[in-house]
């Protein structure tokens, strides 16, 4: 009788502790972190805020190791702009990446200051068969009605016809083709299948001065460029600092408000004085 005892004892105690066990094992499971969690974890969570600047161009590298894009701006130079996970595409197809971007695209990207980096908010890529490209001008040919420009990604030059439907502006003004010369920087909207050019805007010429107010997002000593965030027109243009003097290049520092008096001379903007711009909060 004592053994039998014992023995249901014995039973009913490890039945209790089998009923007691699964709880245990629900505890350790919720304390597992979750898979999304970490993945989340793999970028910033601040949201990216502050002034945005328009920067287009052609794509020339894009570094997957550092999350950076090498883009060759139109108008000259080359600006590395930082991306991660927040950074947004917007493409004709709905399901790629920025890291799927061929090099040689003609982007547009809006930028921020981030960390003290230029970055990608959003990166927008035209269609396959663009309608606008920006080059420099070779040759207008009158009595041919033909219109060379020189593609800074393109190892050739590229010719459009000039119609009488054609629109030419220099600075907001109407112009006749008779006025593109050699050195101008343009950009045309075109119809690819007839290599007609429609649109022609004159940006730079020759010997123009230009006024470029707004803030440093870059100074490079070695090479003696520094690229600004253009007030005016929500660009980021490179500029030359070959000819300023010790007083104006001490000026130049990253985040700093400048007003910046340029000239072009047919290859790039040459910054000839510095003026330190005071904000209102």
């Amino acid at each position: 009788m004592t053994r039998f005892l014992w023995a249901t004892l014995l039973i009913a105690g490890c039945a209790q502790a089998q009923v007691a066990a699964p709880p245990t094992s629900s505890a350790a499971s919720d304390a597992a972190p979750p898979k999304a969690a970490v993945a989340d974890s793999l970028f910033p969570a601040r949201e990216l805020g502050g002034k945005v600047s328009l920067v287009r161009g052609v794509l020339k590298r894009l570094d997957p190791i550092h999350d950076q894009l090498l883009i060759h701006v139109f108008g000259g130079g080359n600006l590395r702009i930082a991306f991660d996970g927040r950074t947004q595409l917007i493409s004709e197809n709905a399901h790629a990446d920025v890291i799927s971007i061929p090099v040689g695209s003609v982007v547009s990207v809006d930028t921020v200051i981030d960390g003290g980096k230029l970055f990608a908010r959003s990166v927008r890529t035209g269609p396959s068969n663009a309608v606008e490209l920006n080059g420099q001008v070779v040759r207008y040919d009158e009595g041919r009605s033909q219109l060379t420009l020189r593609d800074p990604m393109s190892p050739q030059n590229i010719s459009l016809r000039i119609t009488s439907s054609t629109t030419v502006i220099n600075r907001g003004q109407p112009a006749s083709p008779q006025a593109l010369s050699p050195g101008m920087l343009v950009r045309v909207q075109l119809s690819p299948a007839r290599n007609v050019a429609k649109n022609v805007e004159i940006l730079a010429e020759r010997g123009s001065s230009f006024t470029f107010e707004g803030r440093i997002v870059s100074v490079d000593l070695r090479s003696r460029v520094l690229a600004v965030s253009s007030d005016s027109d929500q660009s980021v243009h490179e500029l030359a600092i070959n000819s300023l003097d010790k007083a104006s290049l001490g000026l130049l520092r990253e985040g700093a408000e400048v007003s910046i008096q340029a000239e072009f001379d047919g290859d790039r903007y040459n910054a000839r004085t510095v003026t330190l711009e005071s904000r209102n909060p």
